[in-house]
């Protein structure tokens, strides 16, 4: 339900009970106010006839008395009034009554009230005083409750009546007040912070009143002009930063680059010194037709494969835009295993890549998993002190987020990079990620290459877990969200 009808429906339960009660206590007031006045009346009316008929009793006798009292009733039209004998012989319905009455004090009063039949009465019993003699009979003096009773059905319709009218007066001015006065400028106010939701701060909210909504509507223009310009310093910040990161992530691309030089270096002379050789021999002419288009087949091999290394060089230093698609993840691996080969060899070290789970795919820009990827095979070559095999291997994994990244429980795609290096001391593994930090010698690292792969892994919904111990080499886990098949 929305405020405006809570606001009229709690008036109105309000008013109501409040009238309600009203008319409750002023129903009884009158009926009390209305039957003492009926009591006093009934008190005085009866004296006054046993008086009267104590007079005629002394003067004229006591039949004249109760043939004068008997006489009142014909000329009343609101009352009933007998003479009741209270002869012990007289019998009757009224025994039990004489009886009673026969027990009073000569002029004391009984009143007996009758509710149990449709036509309910009041009764005012006064006997006649004698000094002489006892009580010979008593005045009856009997009205119905009809007239009360209709009065009070009266009492209380008009209490309803006005609760009722006064109700849906309220009502309706609690509703047309609480539209204009509430409704309306809460259904403005509401709008708008819709519009702030949604990231629209331009349009001000203006409300021609003068009330603490109107105050609240002005703050809250106030706060989106203030949030429109701490909006615009984000977006600009956050454009610096992400230059700033493309910036450095290209610097580092670079940065391999010139360590991947001197391992390509040997690997382009060998091909450079056979195609010179066989280059020769045929312009010299010592070579037969056959062995000529032999020495022309060696030449193009070499050549093609000088220029496959160049152009997976070119392509990982060129910088791009990020593109995330679905990729096979071990093509990746053996792409880079195969640039990397000949850094490798310089050390003696031999690059296995292993499929465990066959097909596996993930939604990543290729360009950037293969610089983290890169970054990971450097940093595993740069730590073998001795010949040995650095394995890369490609495998599916039921695993759960860590806390900052978040979600249930799934199926991601782990990339293991095990070297068989000098391991990591434990007091450098948290370090490990932080920009800057490096373990090597001065001039042979920038500590940027860890950090670097660890922000494009995040970048793409994924994370780095590092498992080493001092002598026994290391193992860099890069898990990526699994890409449909």
């Amino acid at each position: 339900m929305k405020l405006v009808p809570k606001l009229t429906l709690m008036f109105i339960l309000g008013m109501s009970a409040v009238l309600g009660v009203n008319g409750y206590l002023r129903v009884r007031r009158e009926v009390g106010l209305f039957e003492s006045d009926r009591v006093r009346d009934h008190q005085l009316m009866n004296r006054v006839v046993a008086r009267a008929a104590l007079a005629v009793w002394k003067t004229d006798g006591l039949e004249r008395a109760a043939k004068m009292v008997n006489e009142l009733d014909s000329h009343s039209a609101k009352f009933e009034i007998r003479w009741l004998s209270l002869d012990e012989a007289t019998a009757g319905p009224n025994a039990e009554l004489r009886a009673a009455l026969r027990k009073l004090s000569p002029g004391q009063t009984l009143t007996v009230t009758d509710r149990s039949a449709p036509g309910r009465r009041r009764c005012l019993y006064t006997t006649l005083a004698s000094e002489h003699a006892p009580a010979p009979g008593a005045i009856s003096l009997c009205e119905s409750f009809a007239a009360q009773d209709a009065y009070v059905r009266k009492t209380v319709t008009d209490t309803l009546l006005t609760t009722g009218t006064l109700a849906s007066v309220c009502a309706l001015l609690s509703g047309i007040l609480g539209v204009w006065l509430v409704g309306t400028p809460v259904a403005a106010l509401r709008e708008k912070a819709r519009r702030i939701g949604a990231g629209d701060f331009s349009v001000p909210l203006r409300l021609r009143r003068n009330d603490e909504l109107s105050a609240l509507a002005r703050d809250m223009n106030a706060m989106c002009e203030q949030l429109a310009s701490a909006a615009e310093r984000v977006a600009q910040e956050t454009a610096r930063r992400i230059a700033a990161v493309d910036q450095l992530r290209h610097a580092d691309r670079l940065t391999t680059v010139g360590k991947l030089a001197s391992g390509l270096a040997h690997e382009l002379g060998t091909p450079l010194n056979v195609i010179e050789a066989r280059a020769d021999m045929i312009a010299s002419g010592e070579t037969s037709p056959e062995e000529s288009k032999d020495f022309a087949r060696v030449i193009r091999e070499a050549s093609e494969r000088m220029t496959r290394l160049i152009r997976q060089l070119l392509d990982f230093a060129r910088p791009r835009l990020a593109s995330a698609a679905p990729n096979h993840v071990f093509d990746l691996v053996a792409e880079t295993v195969e640039m990397l080969a000949p850094l490798a060899t310089r050390k003696h070290v031999r690059l296995l890549a292993r499929e465990r789970a066959k097909g596996l795919r993930a939604i990543v820009d290729p360009v950037q998993i293969l610089q983290v990827l890169t970054n990971l095979l450097v940093n595993a070559i740069q730590a073998m002190d001795r010949p040995g095999t650095i394995e890369v291997s490609v495998d599916l994994v039921l695993a759960d987020p860590p806390a900052d990244i978040g979600g249930a429980r799934a199926e991601f795609v782990r990339i293991d990079v095990q070297d068989e290096g000098t391991g990591i001391e434990a007091e450098n593994l948290p370090h490990l990620f932080e920009p800057f930090f490096t373990t090597k010698d001065v001039g042979t690292g920038t500590g940027l290459g860890l950090a670097v792969a660890y922000g494009i892994v995040r970048d793409h919904g994924g994370w780095i877990e590092v498992r080493s111990a001092p002598g026994k080499g290391a193992t860099f886990s890069v898990f990526l969200r699994k890409g449909s098949e």
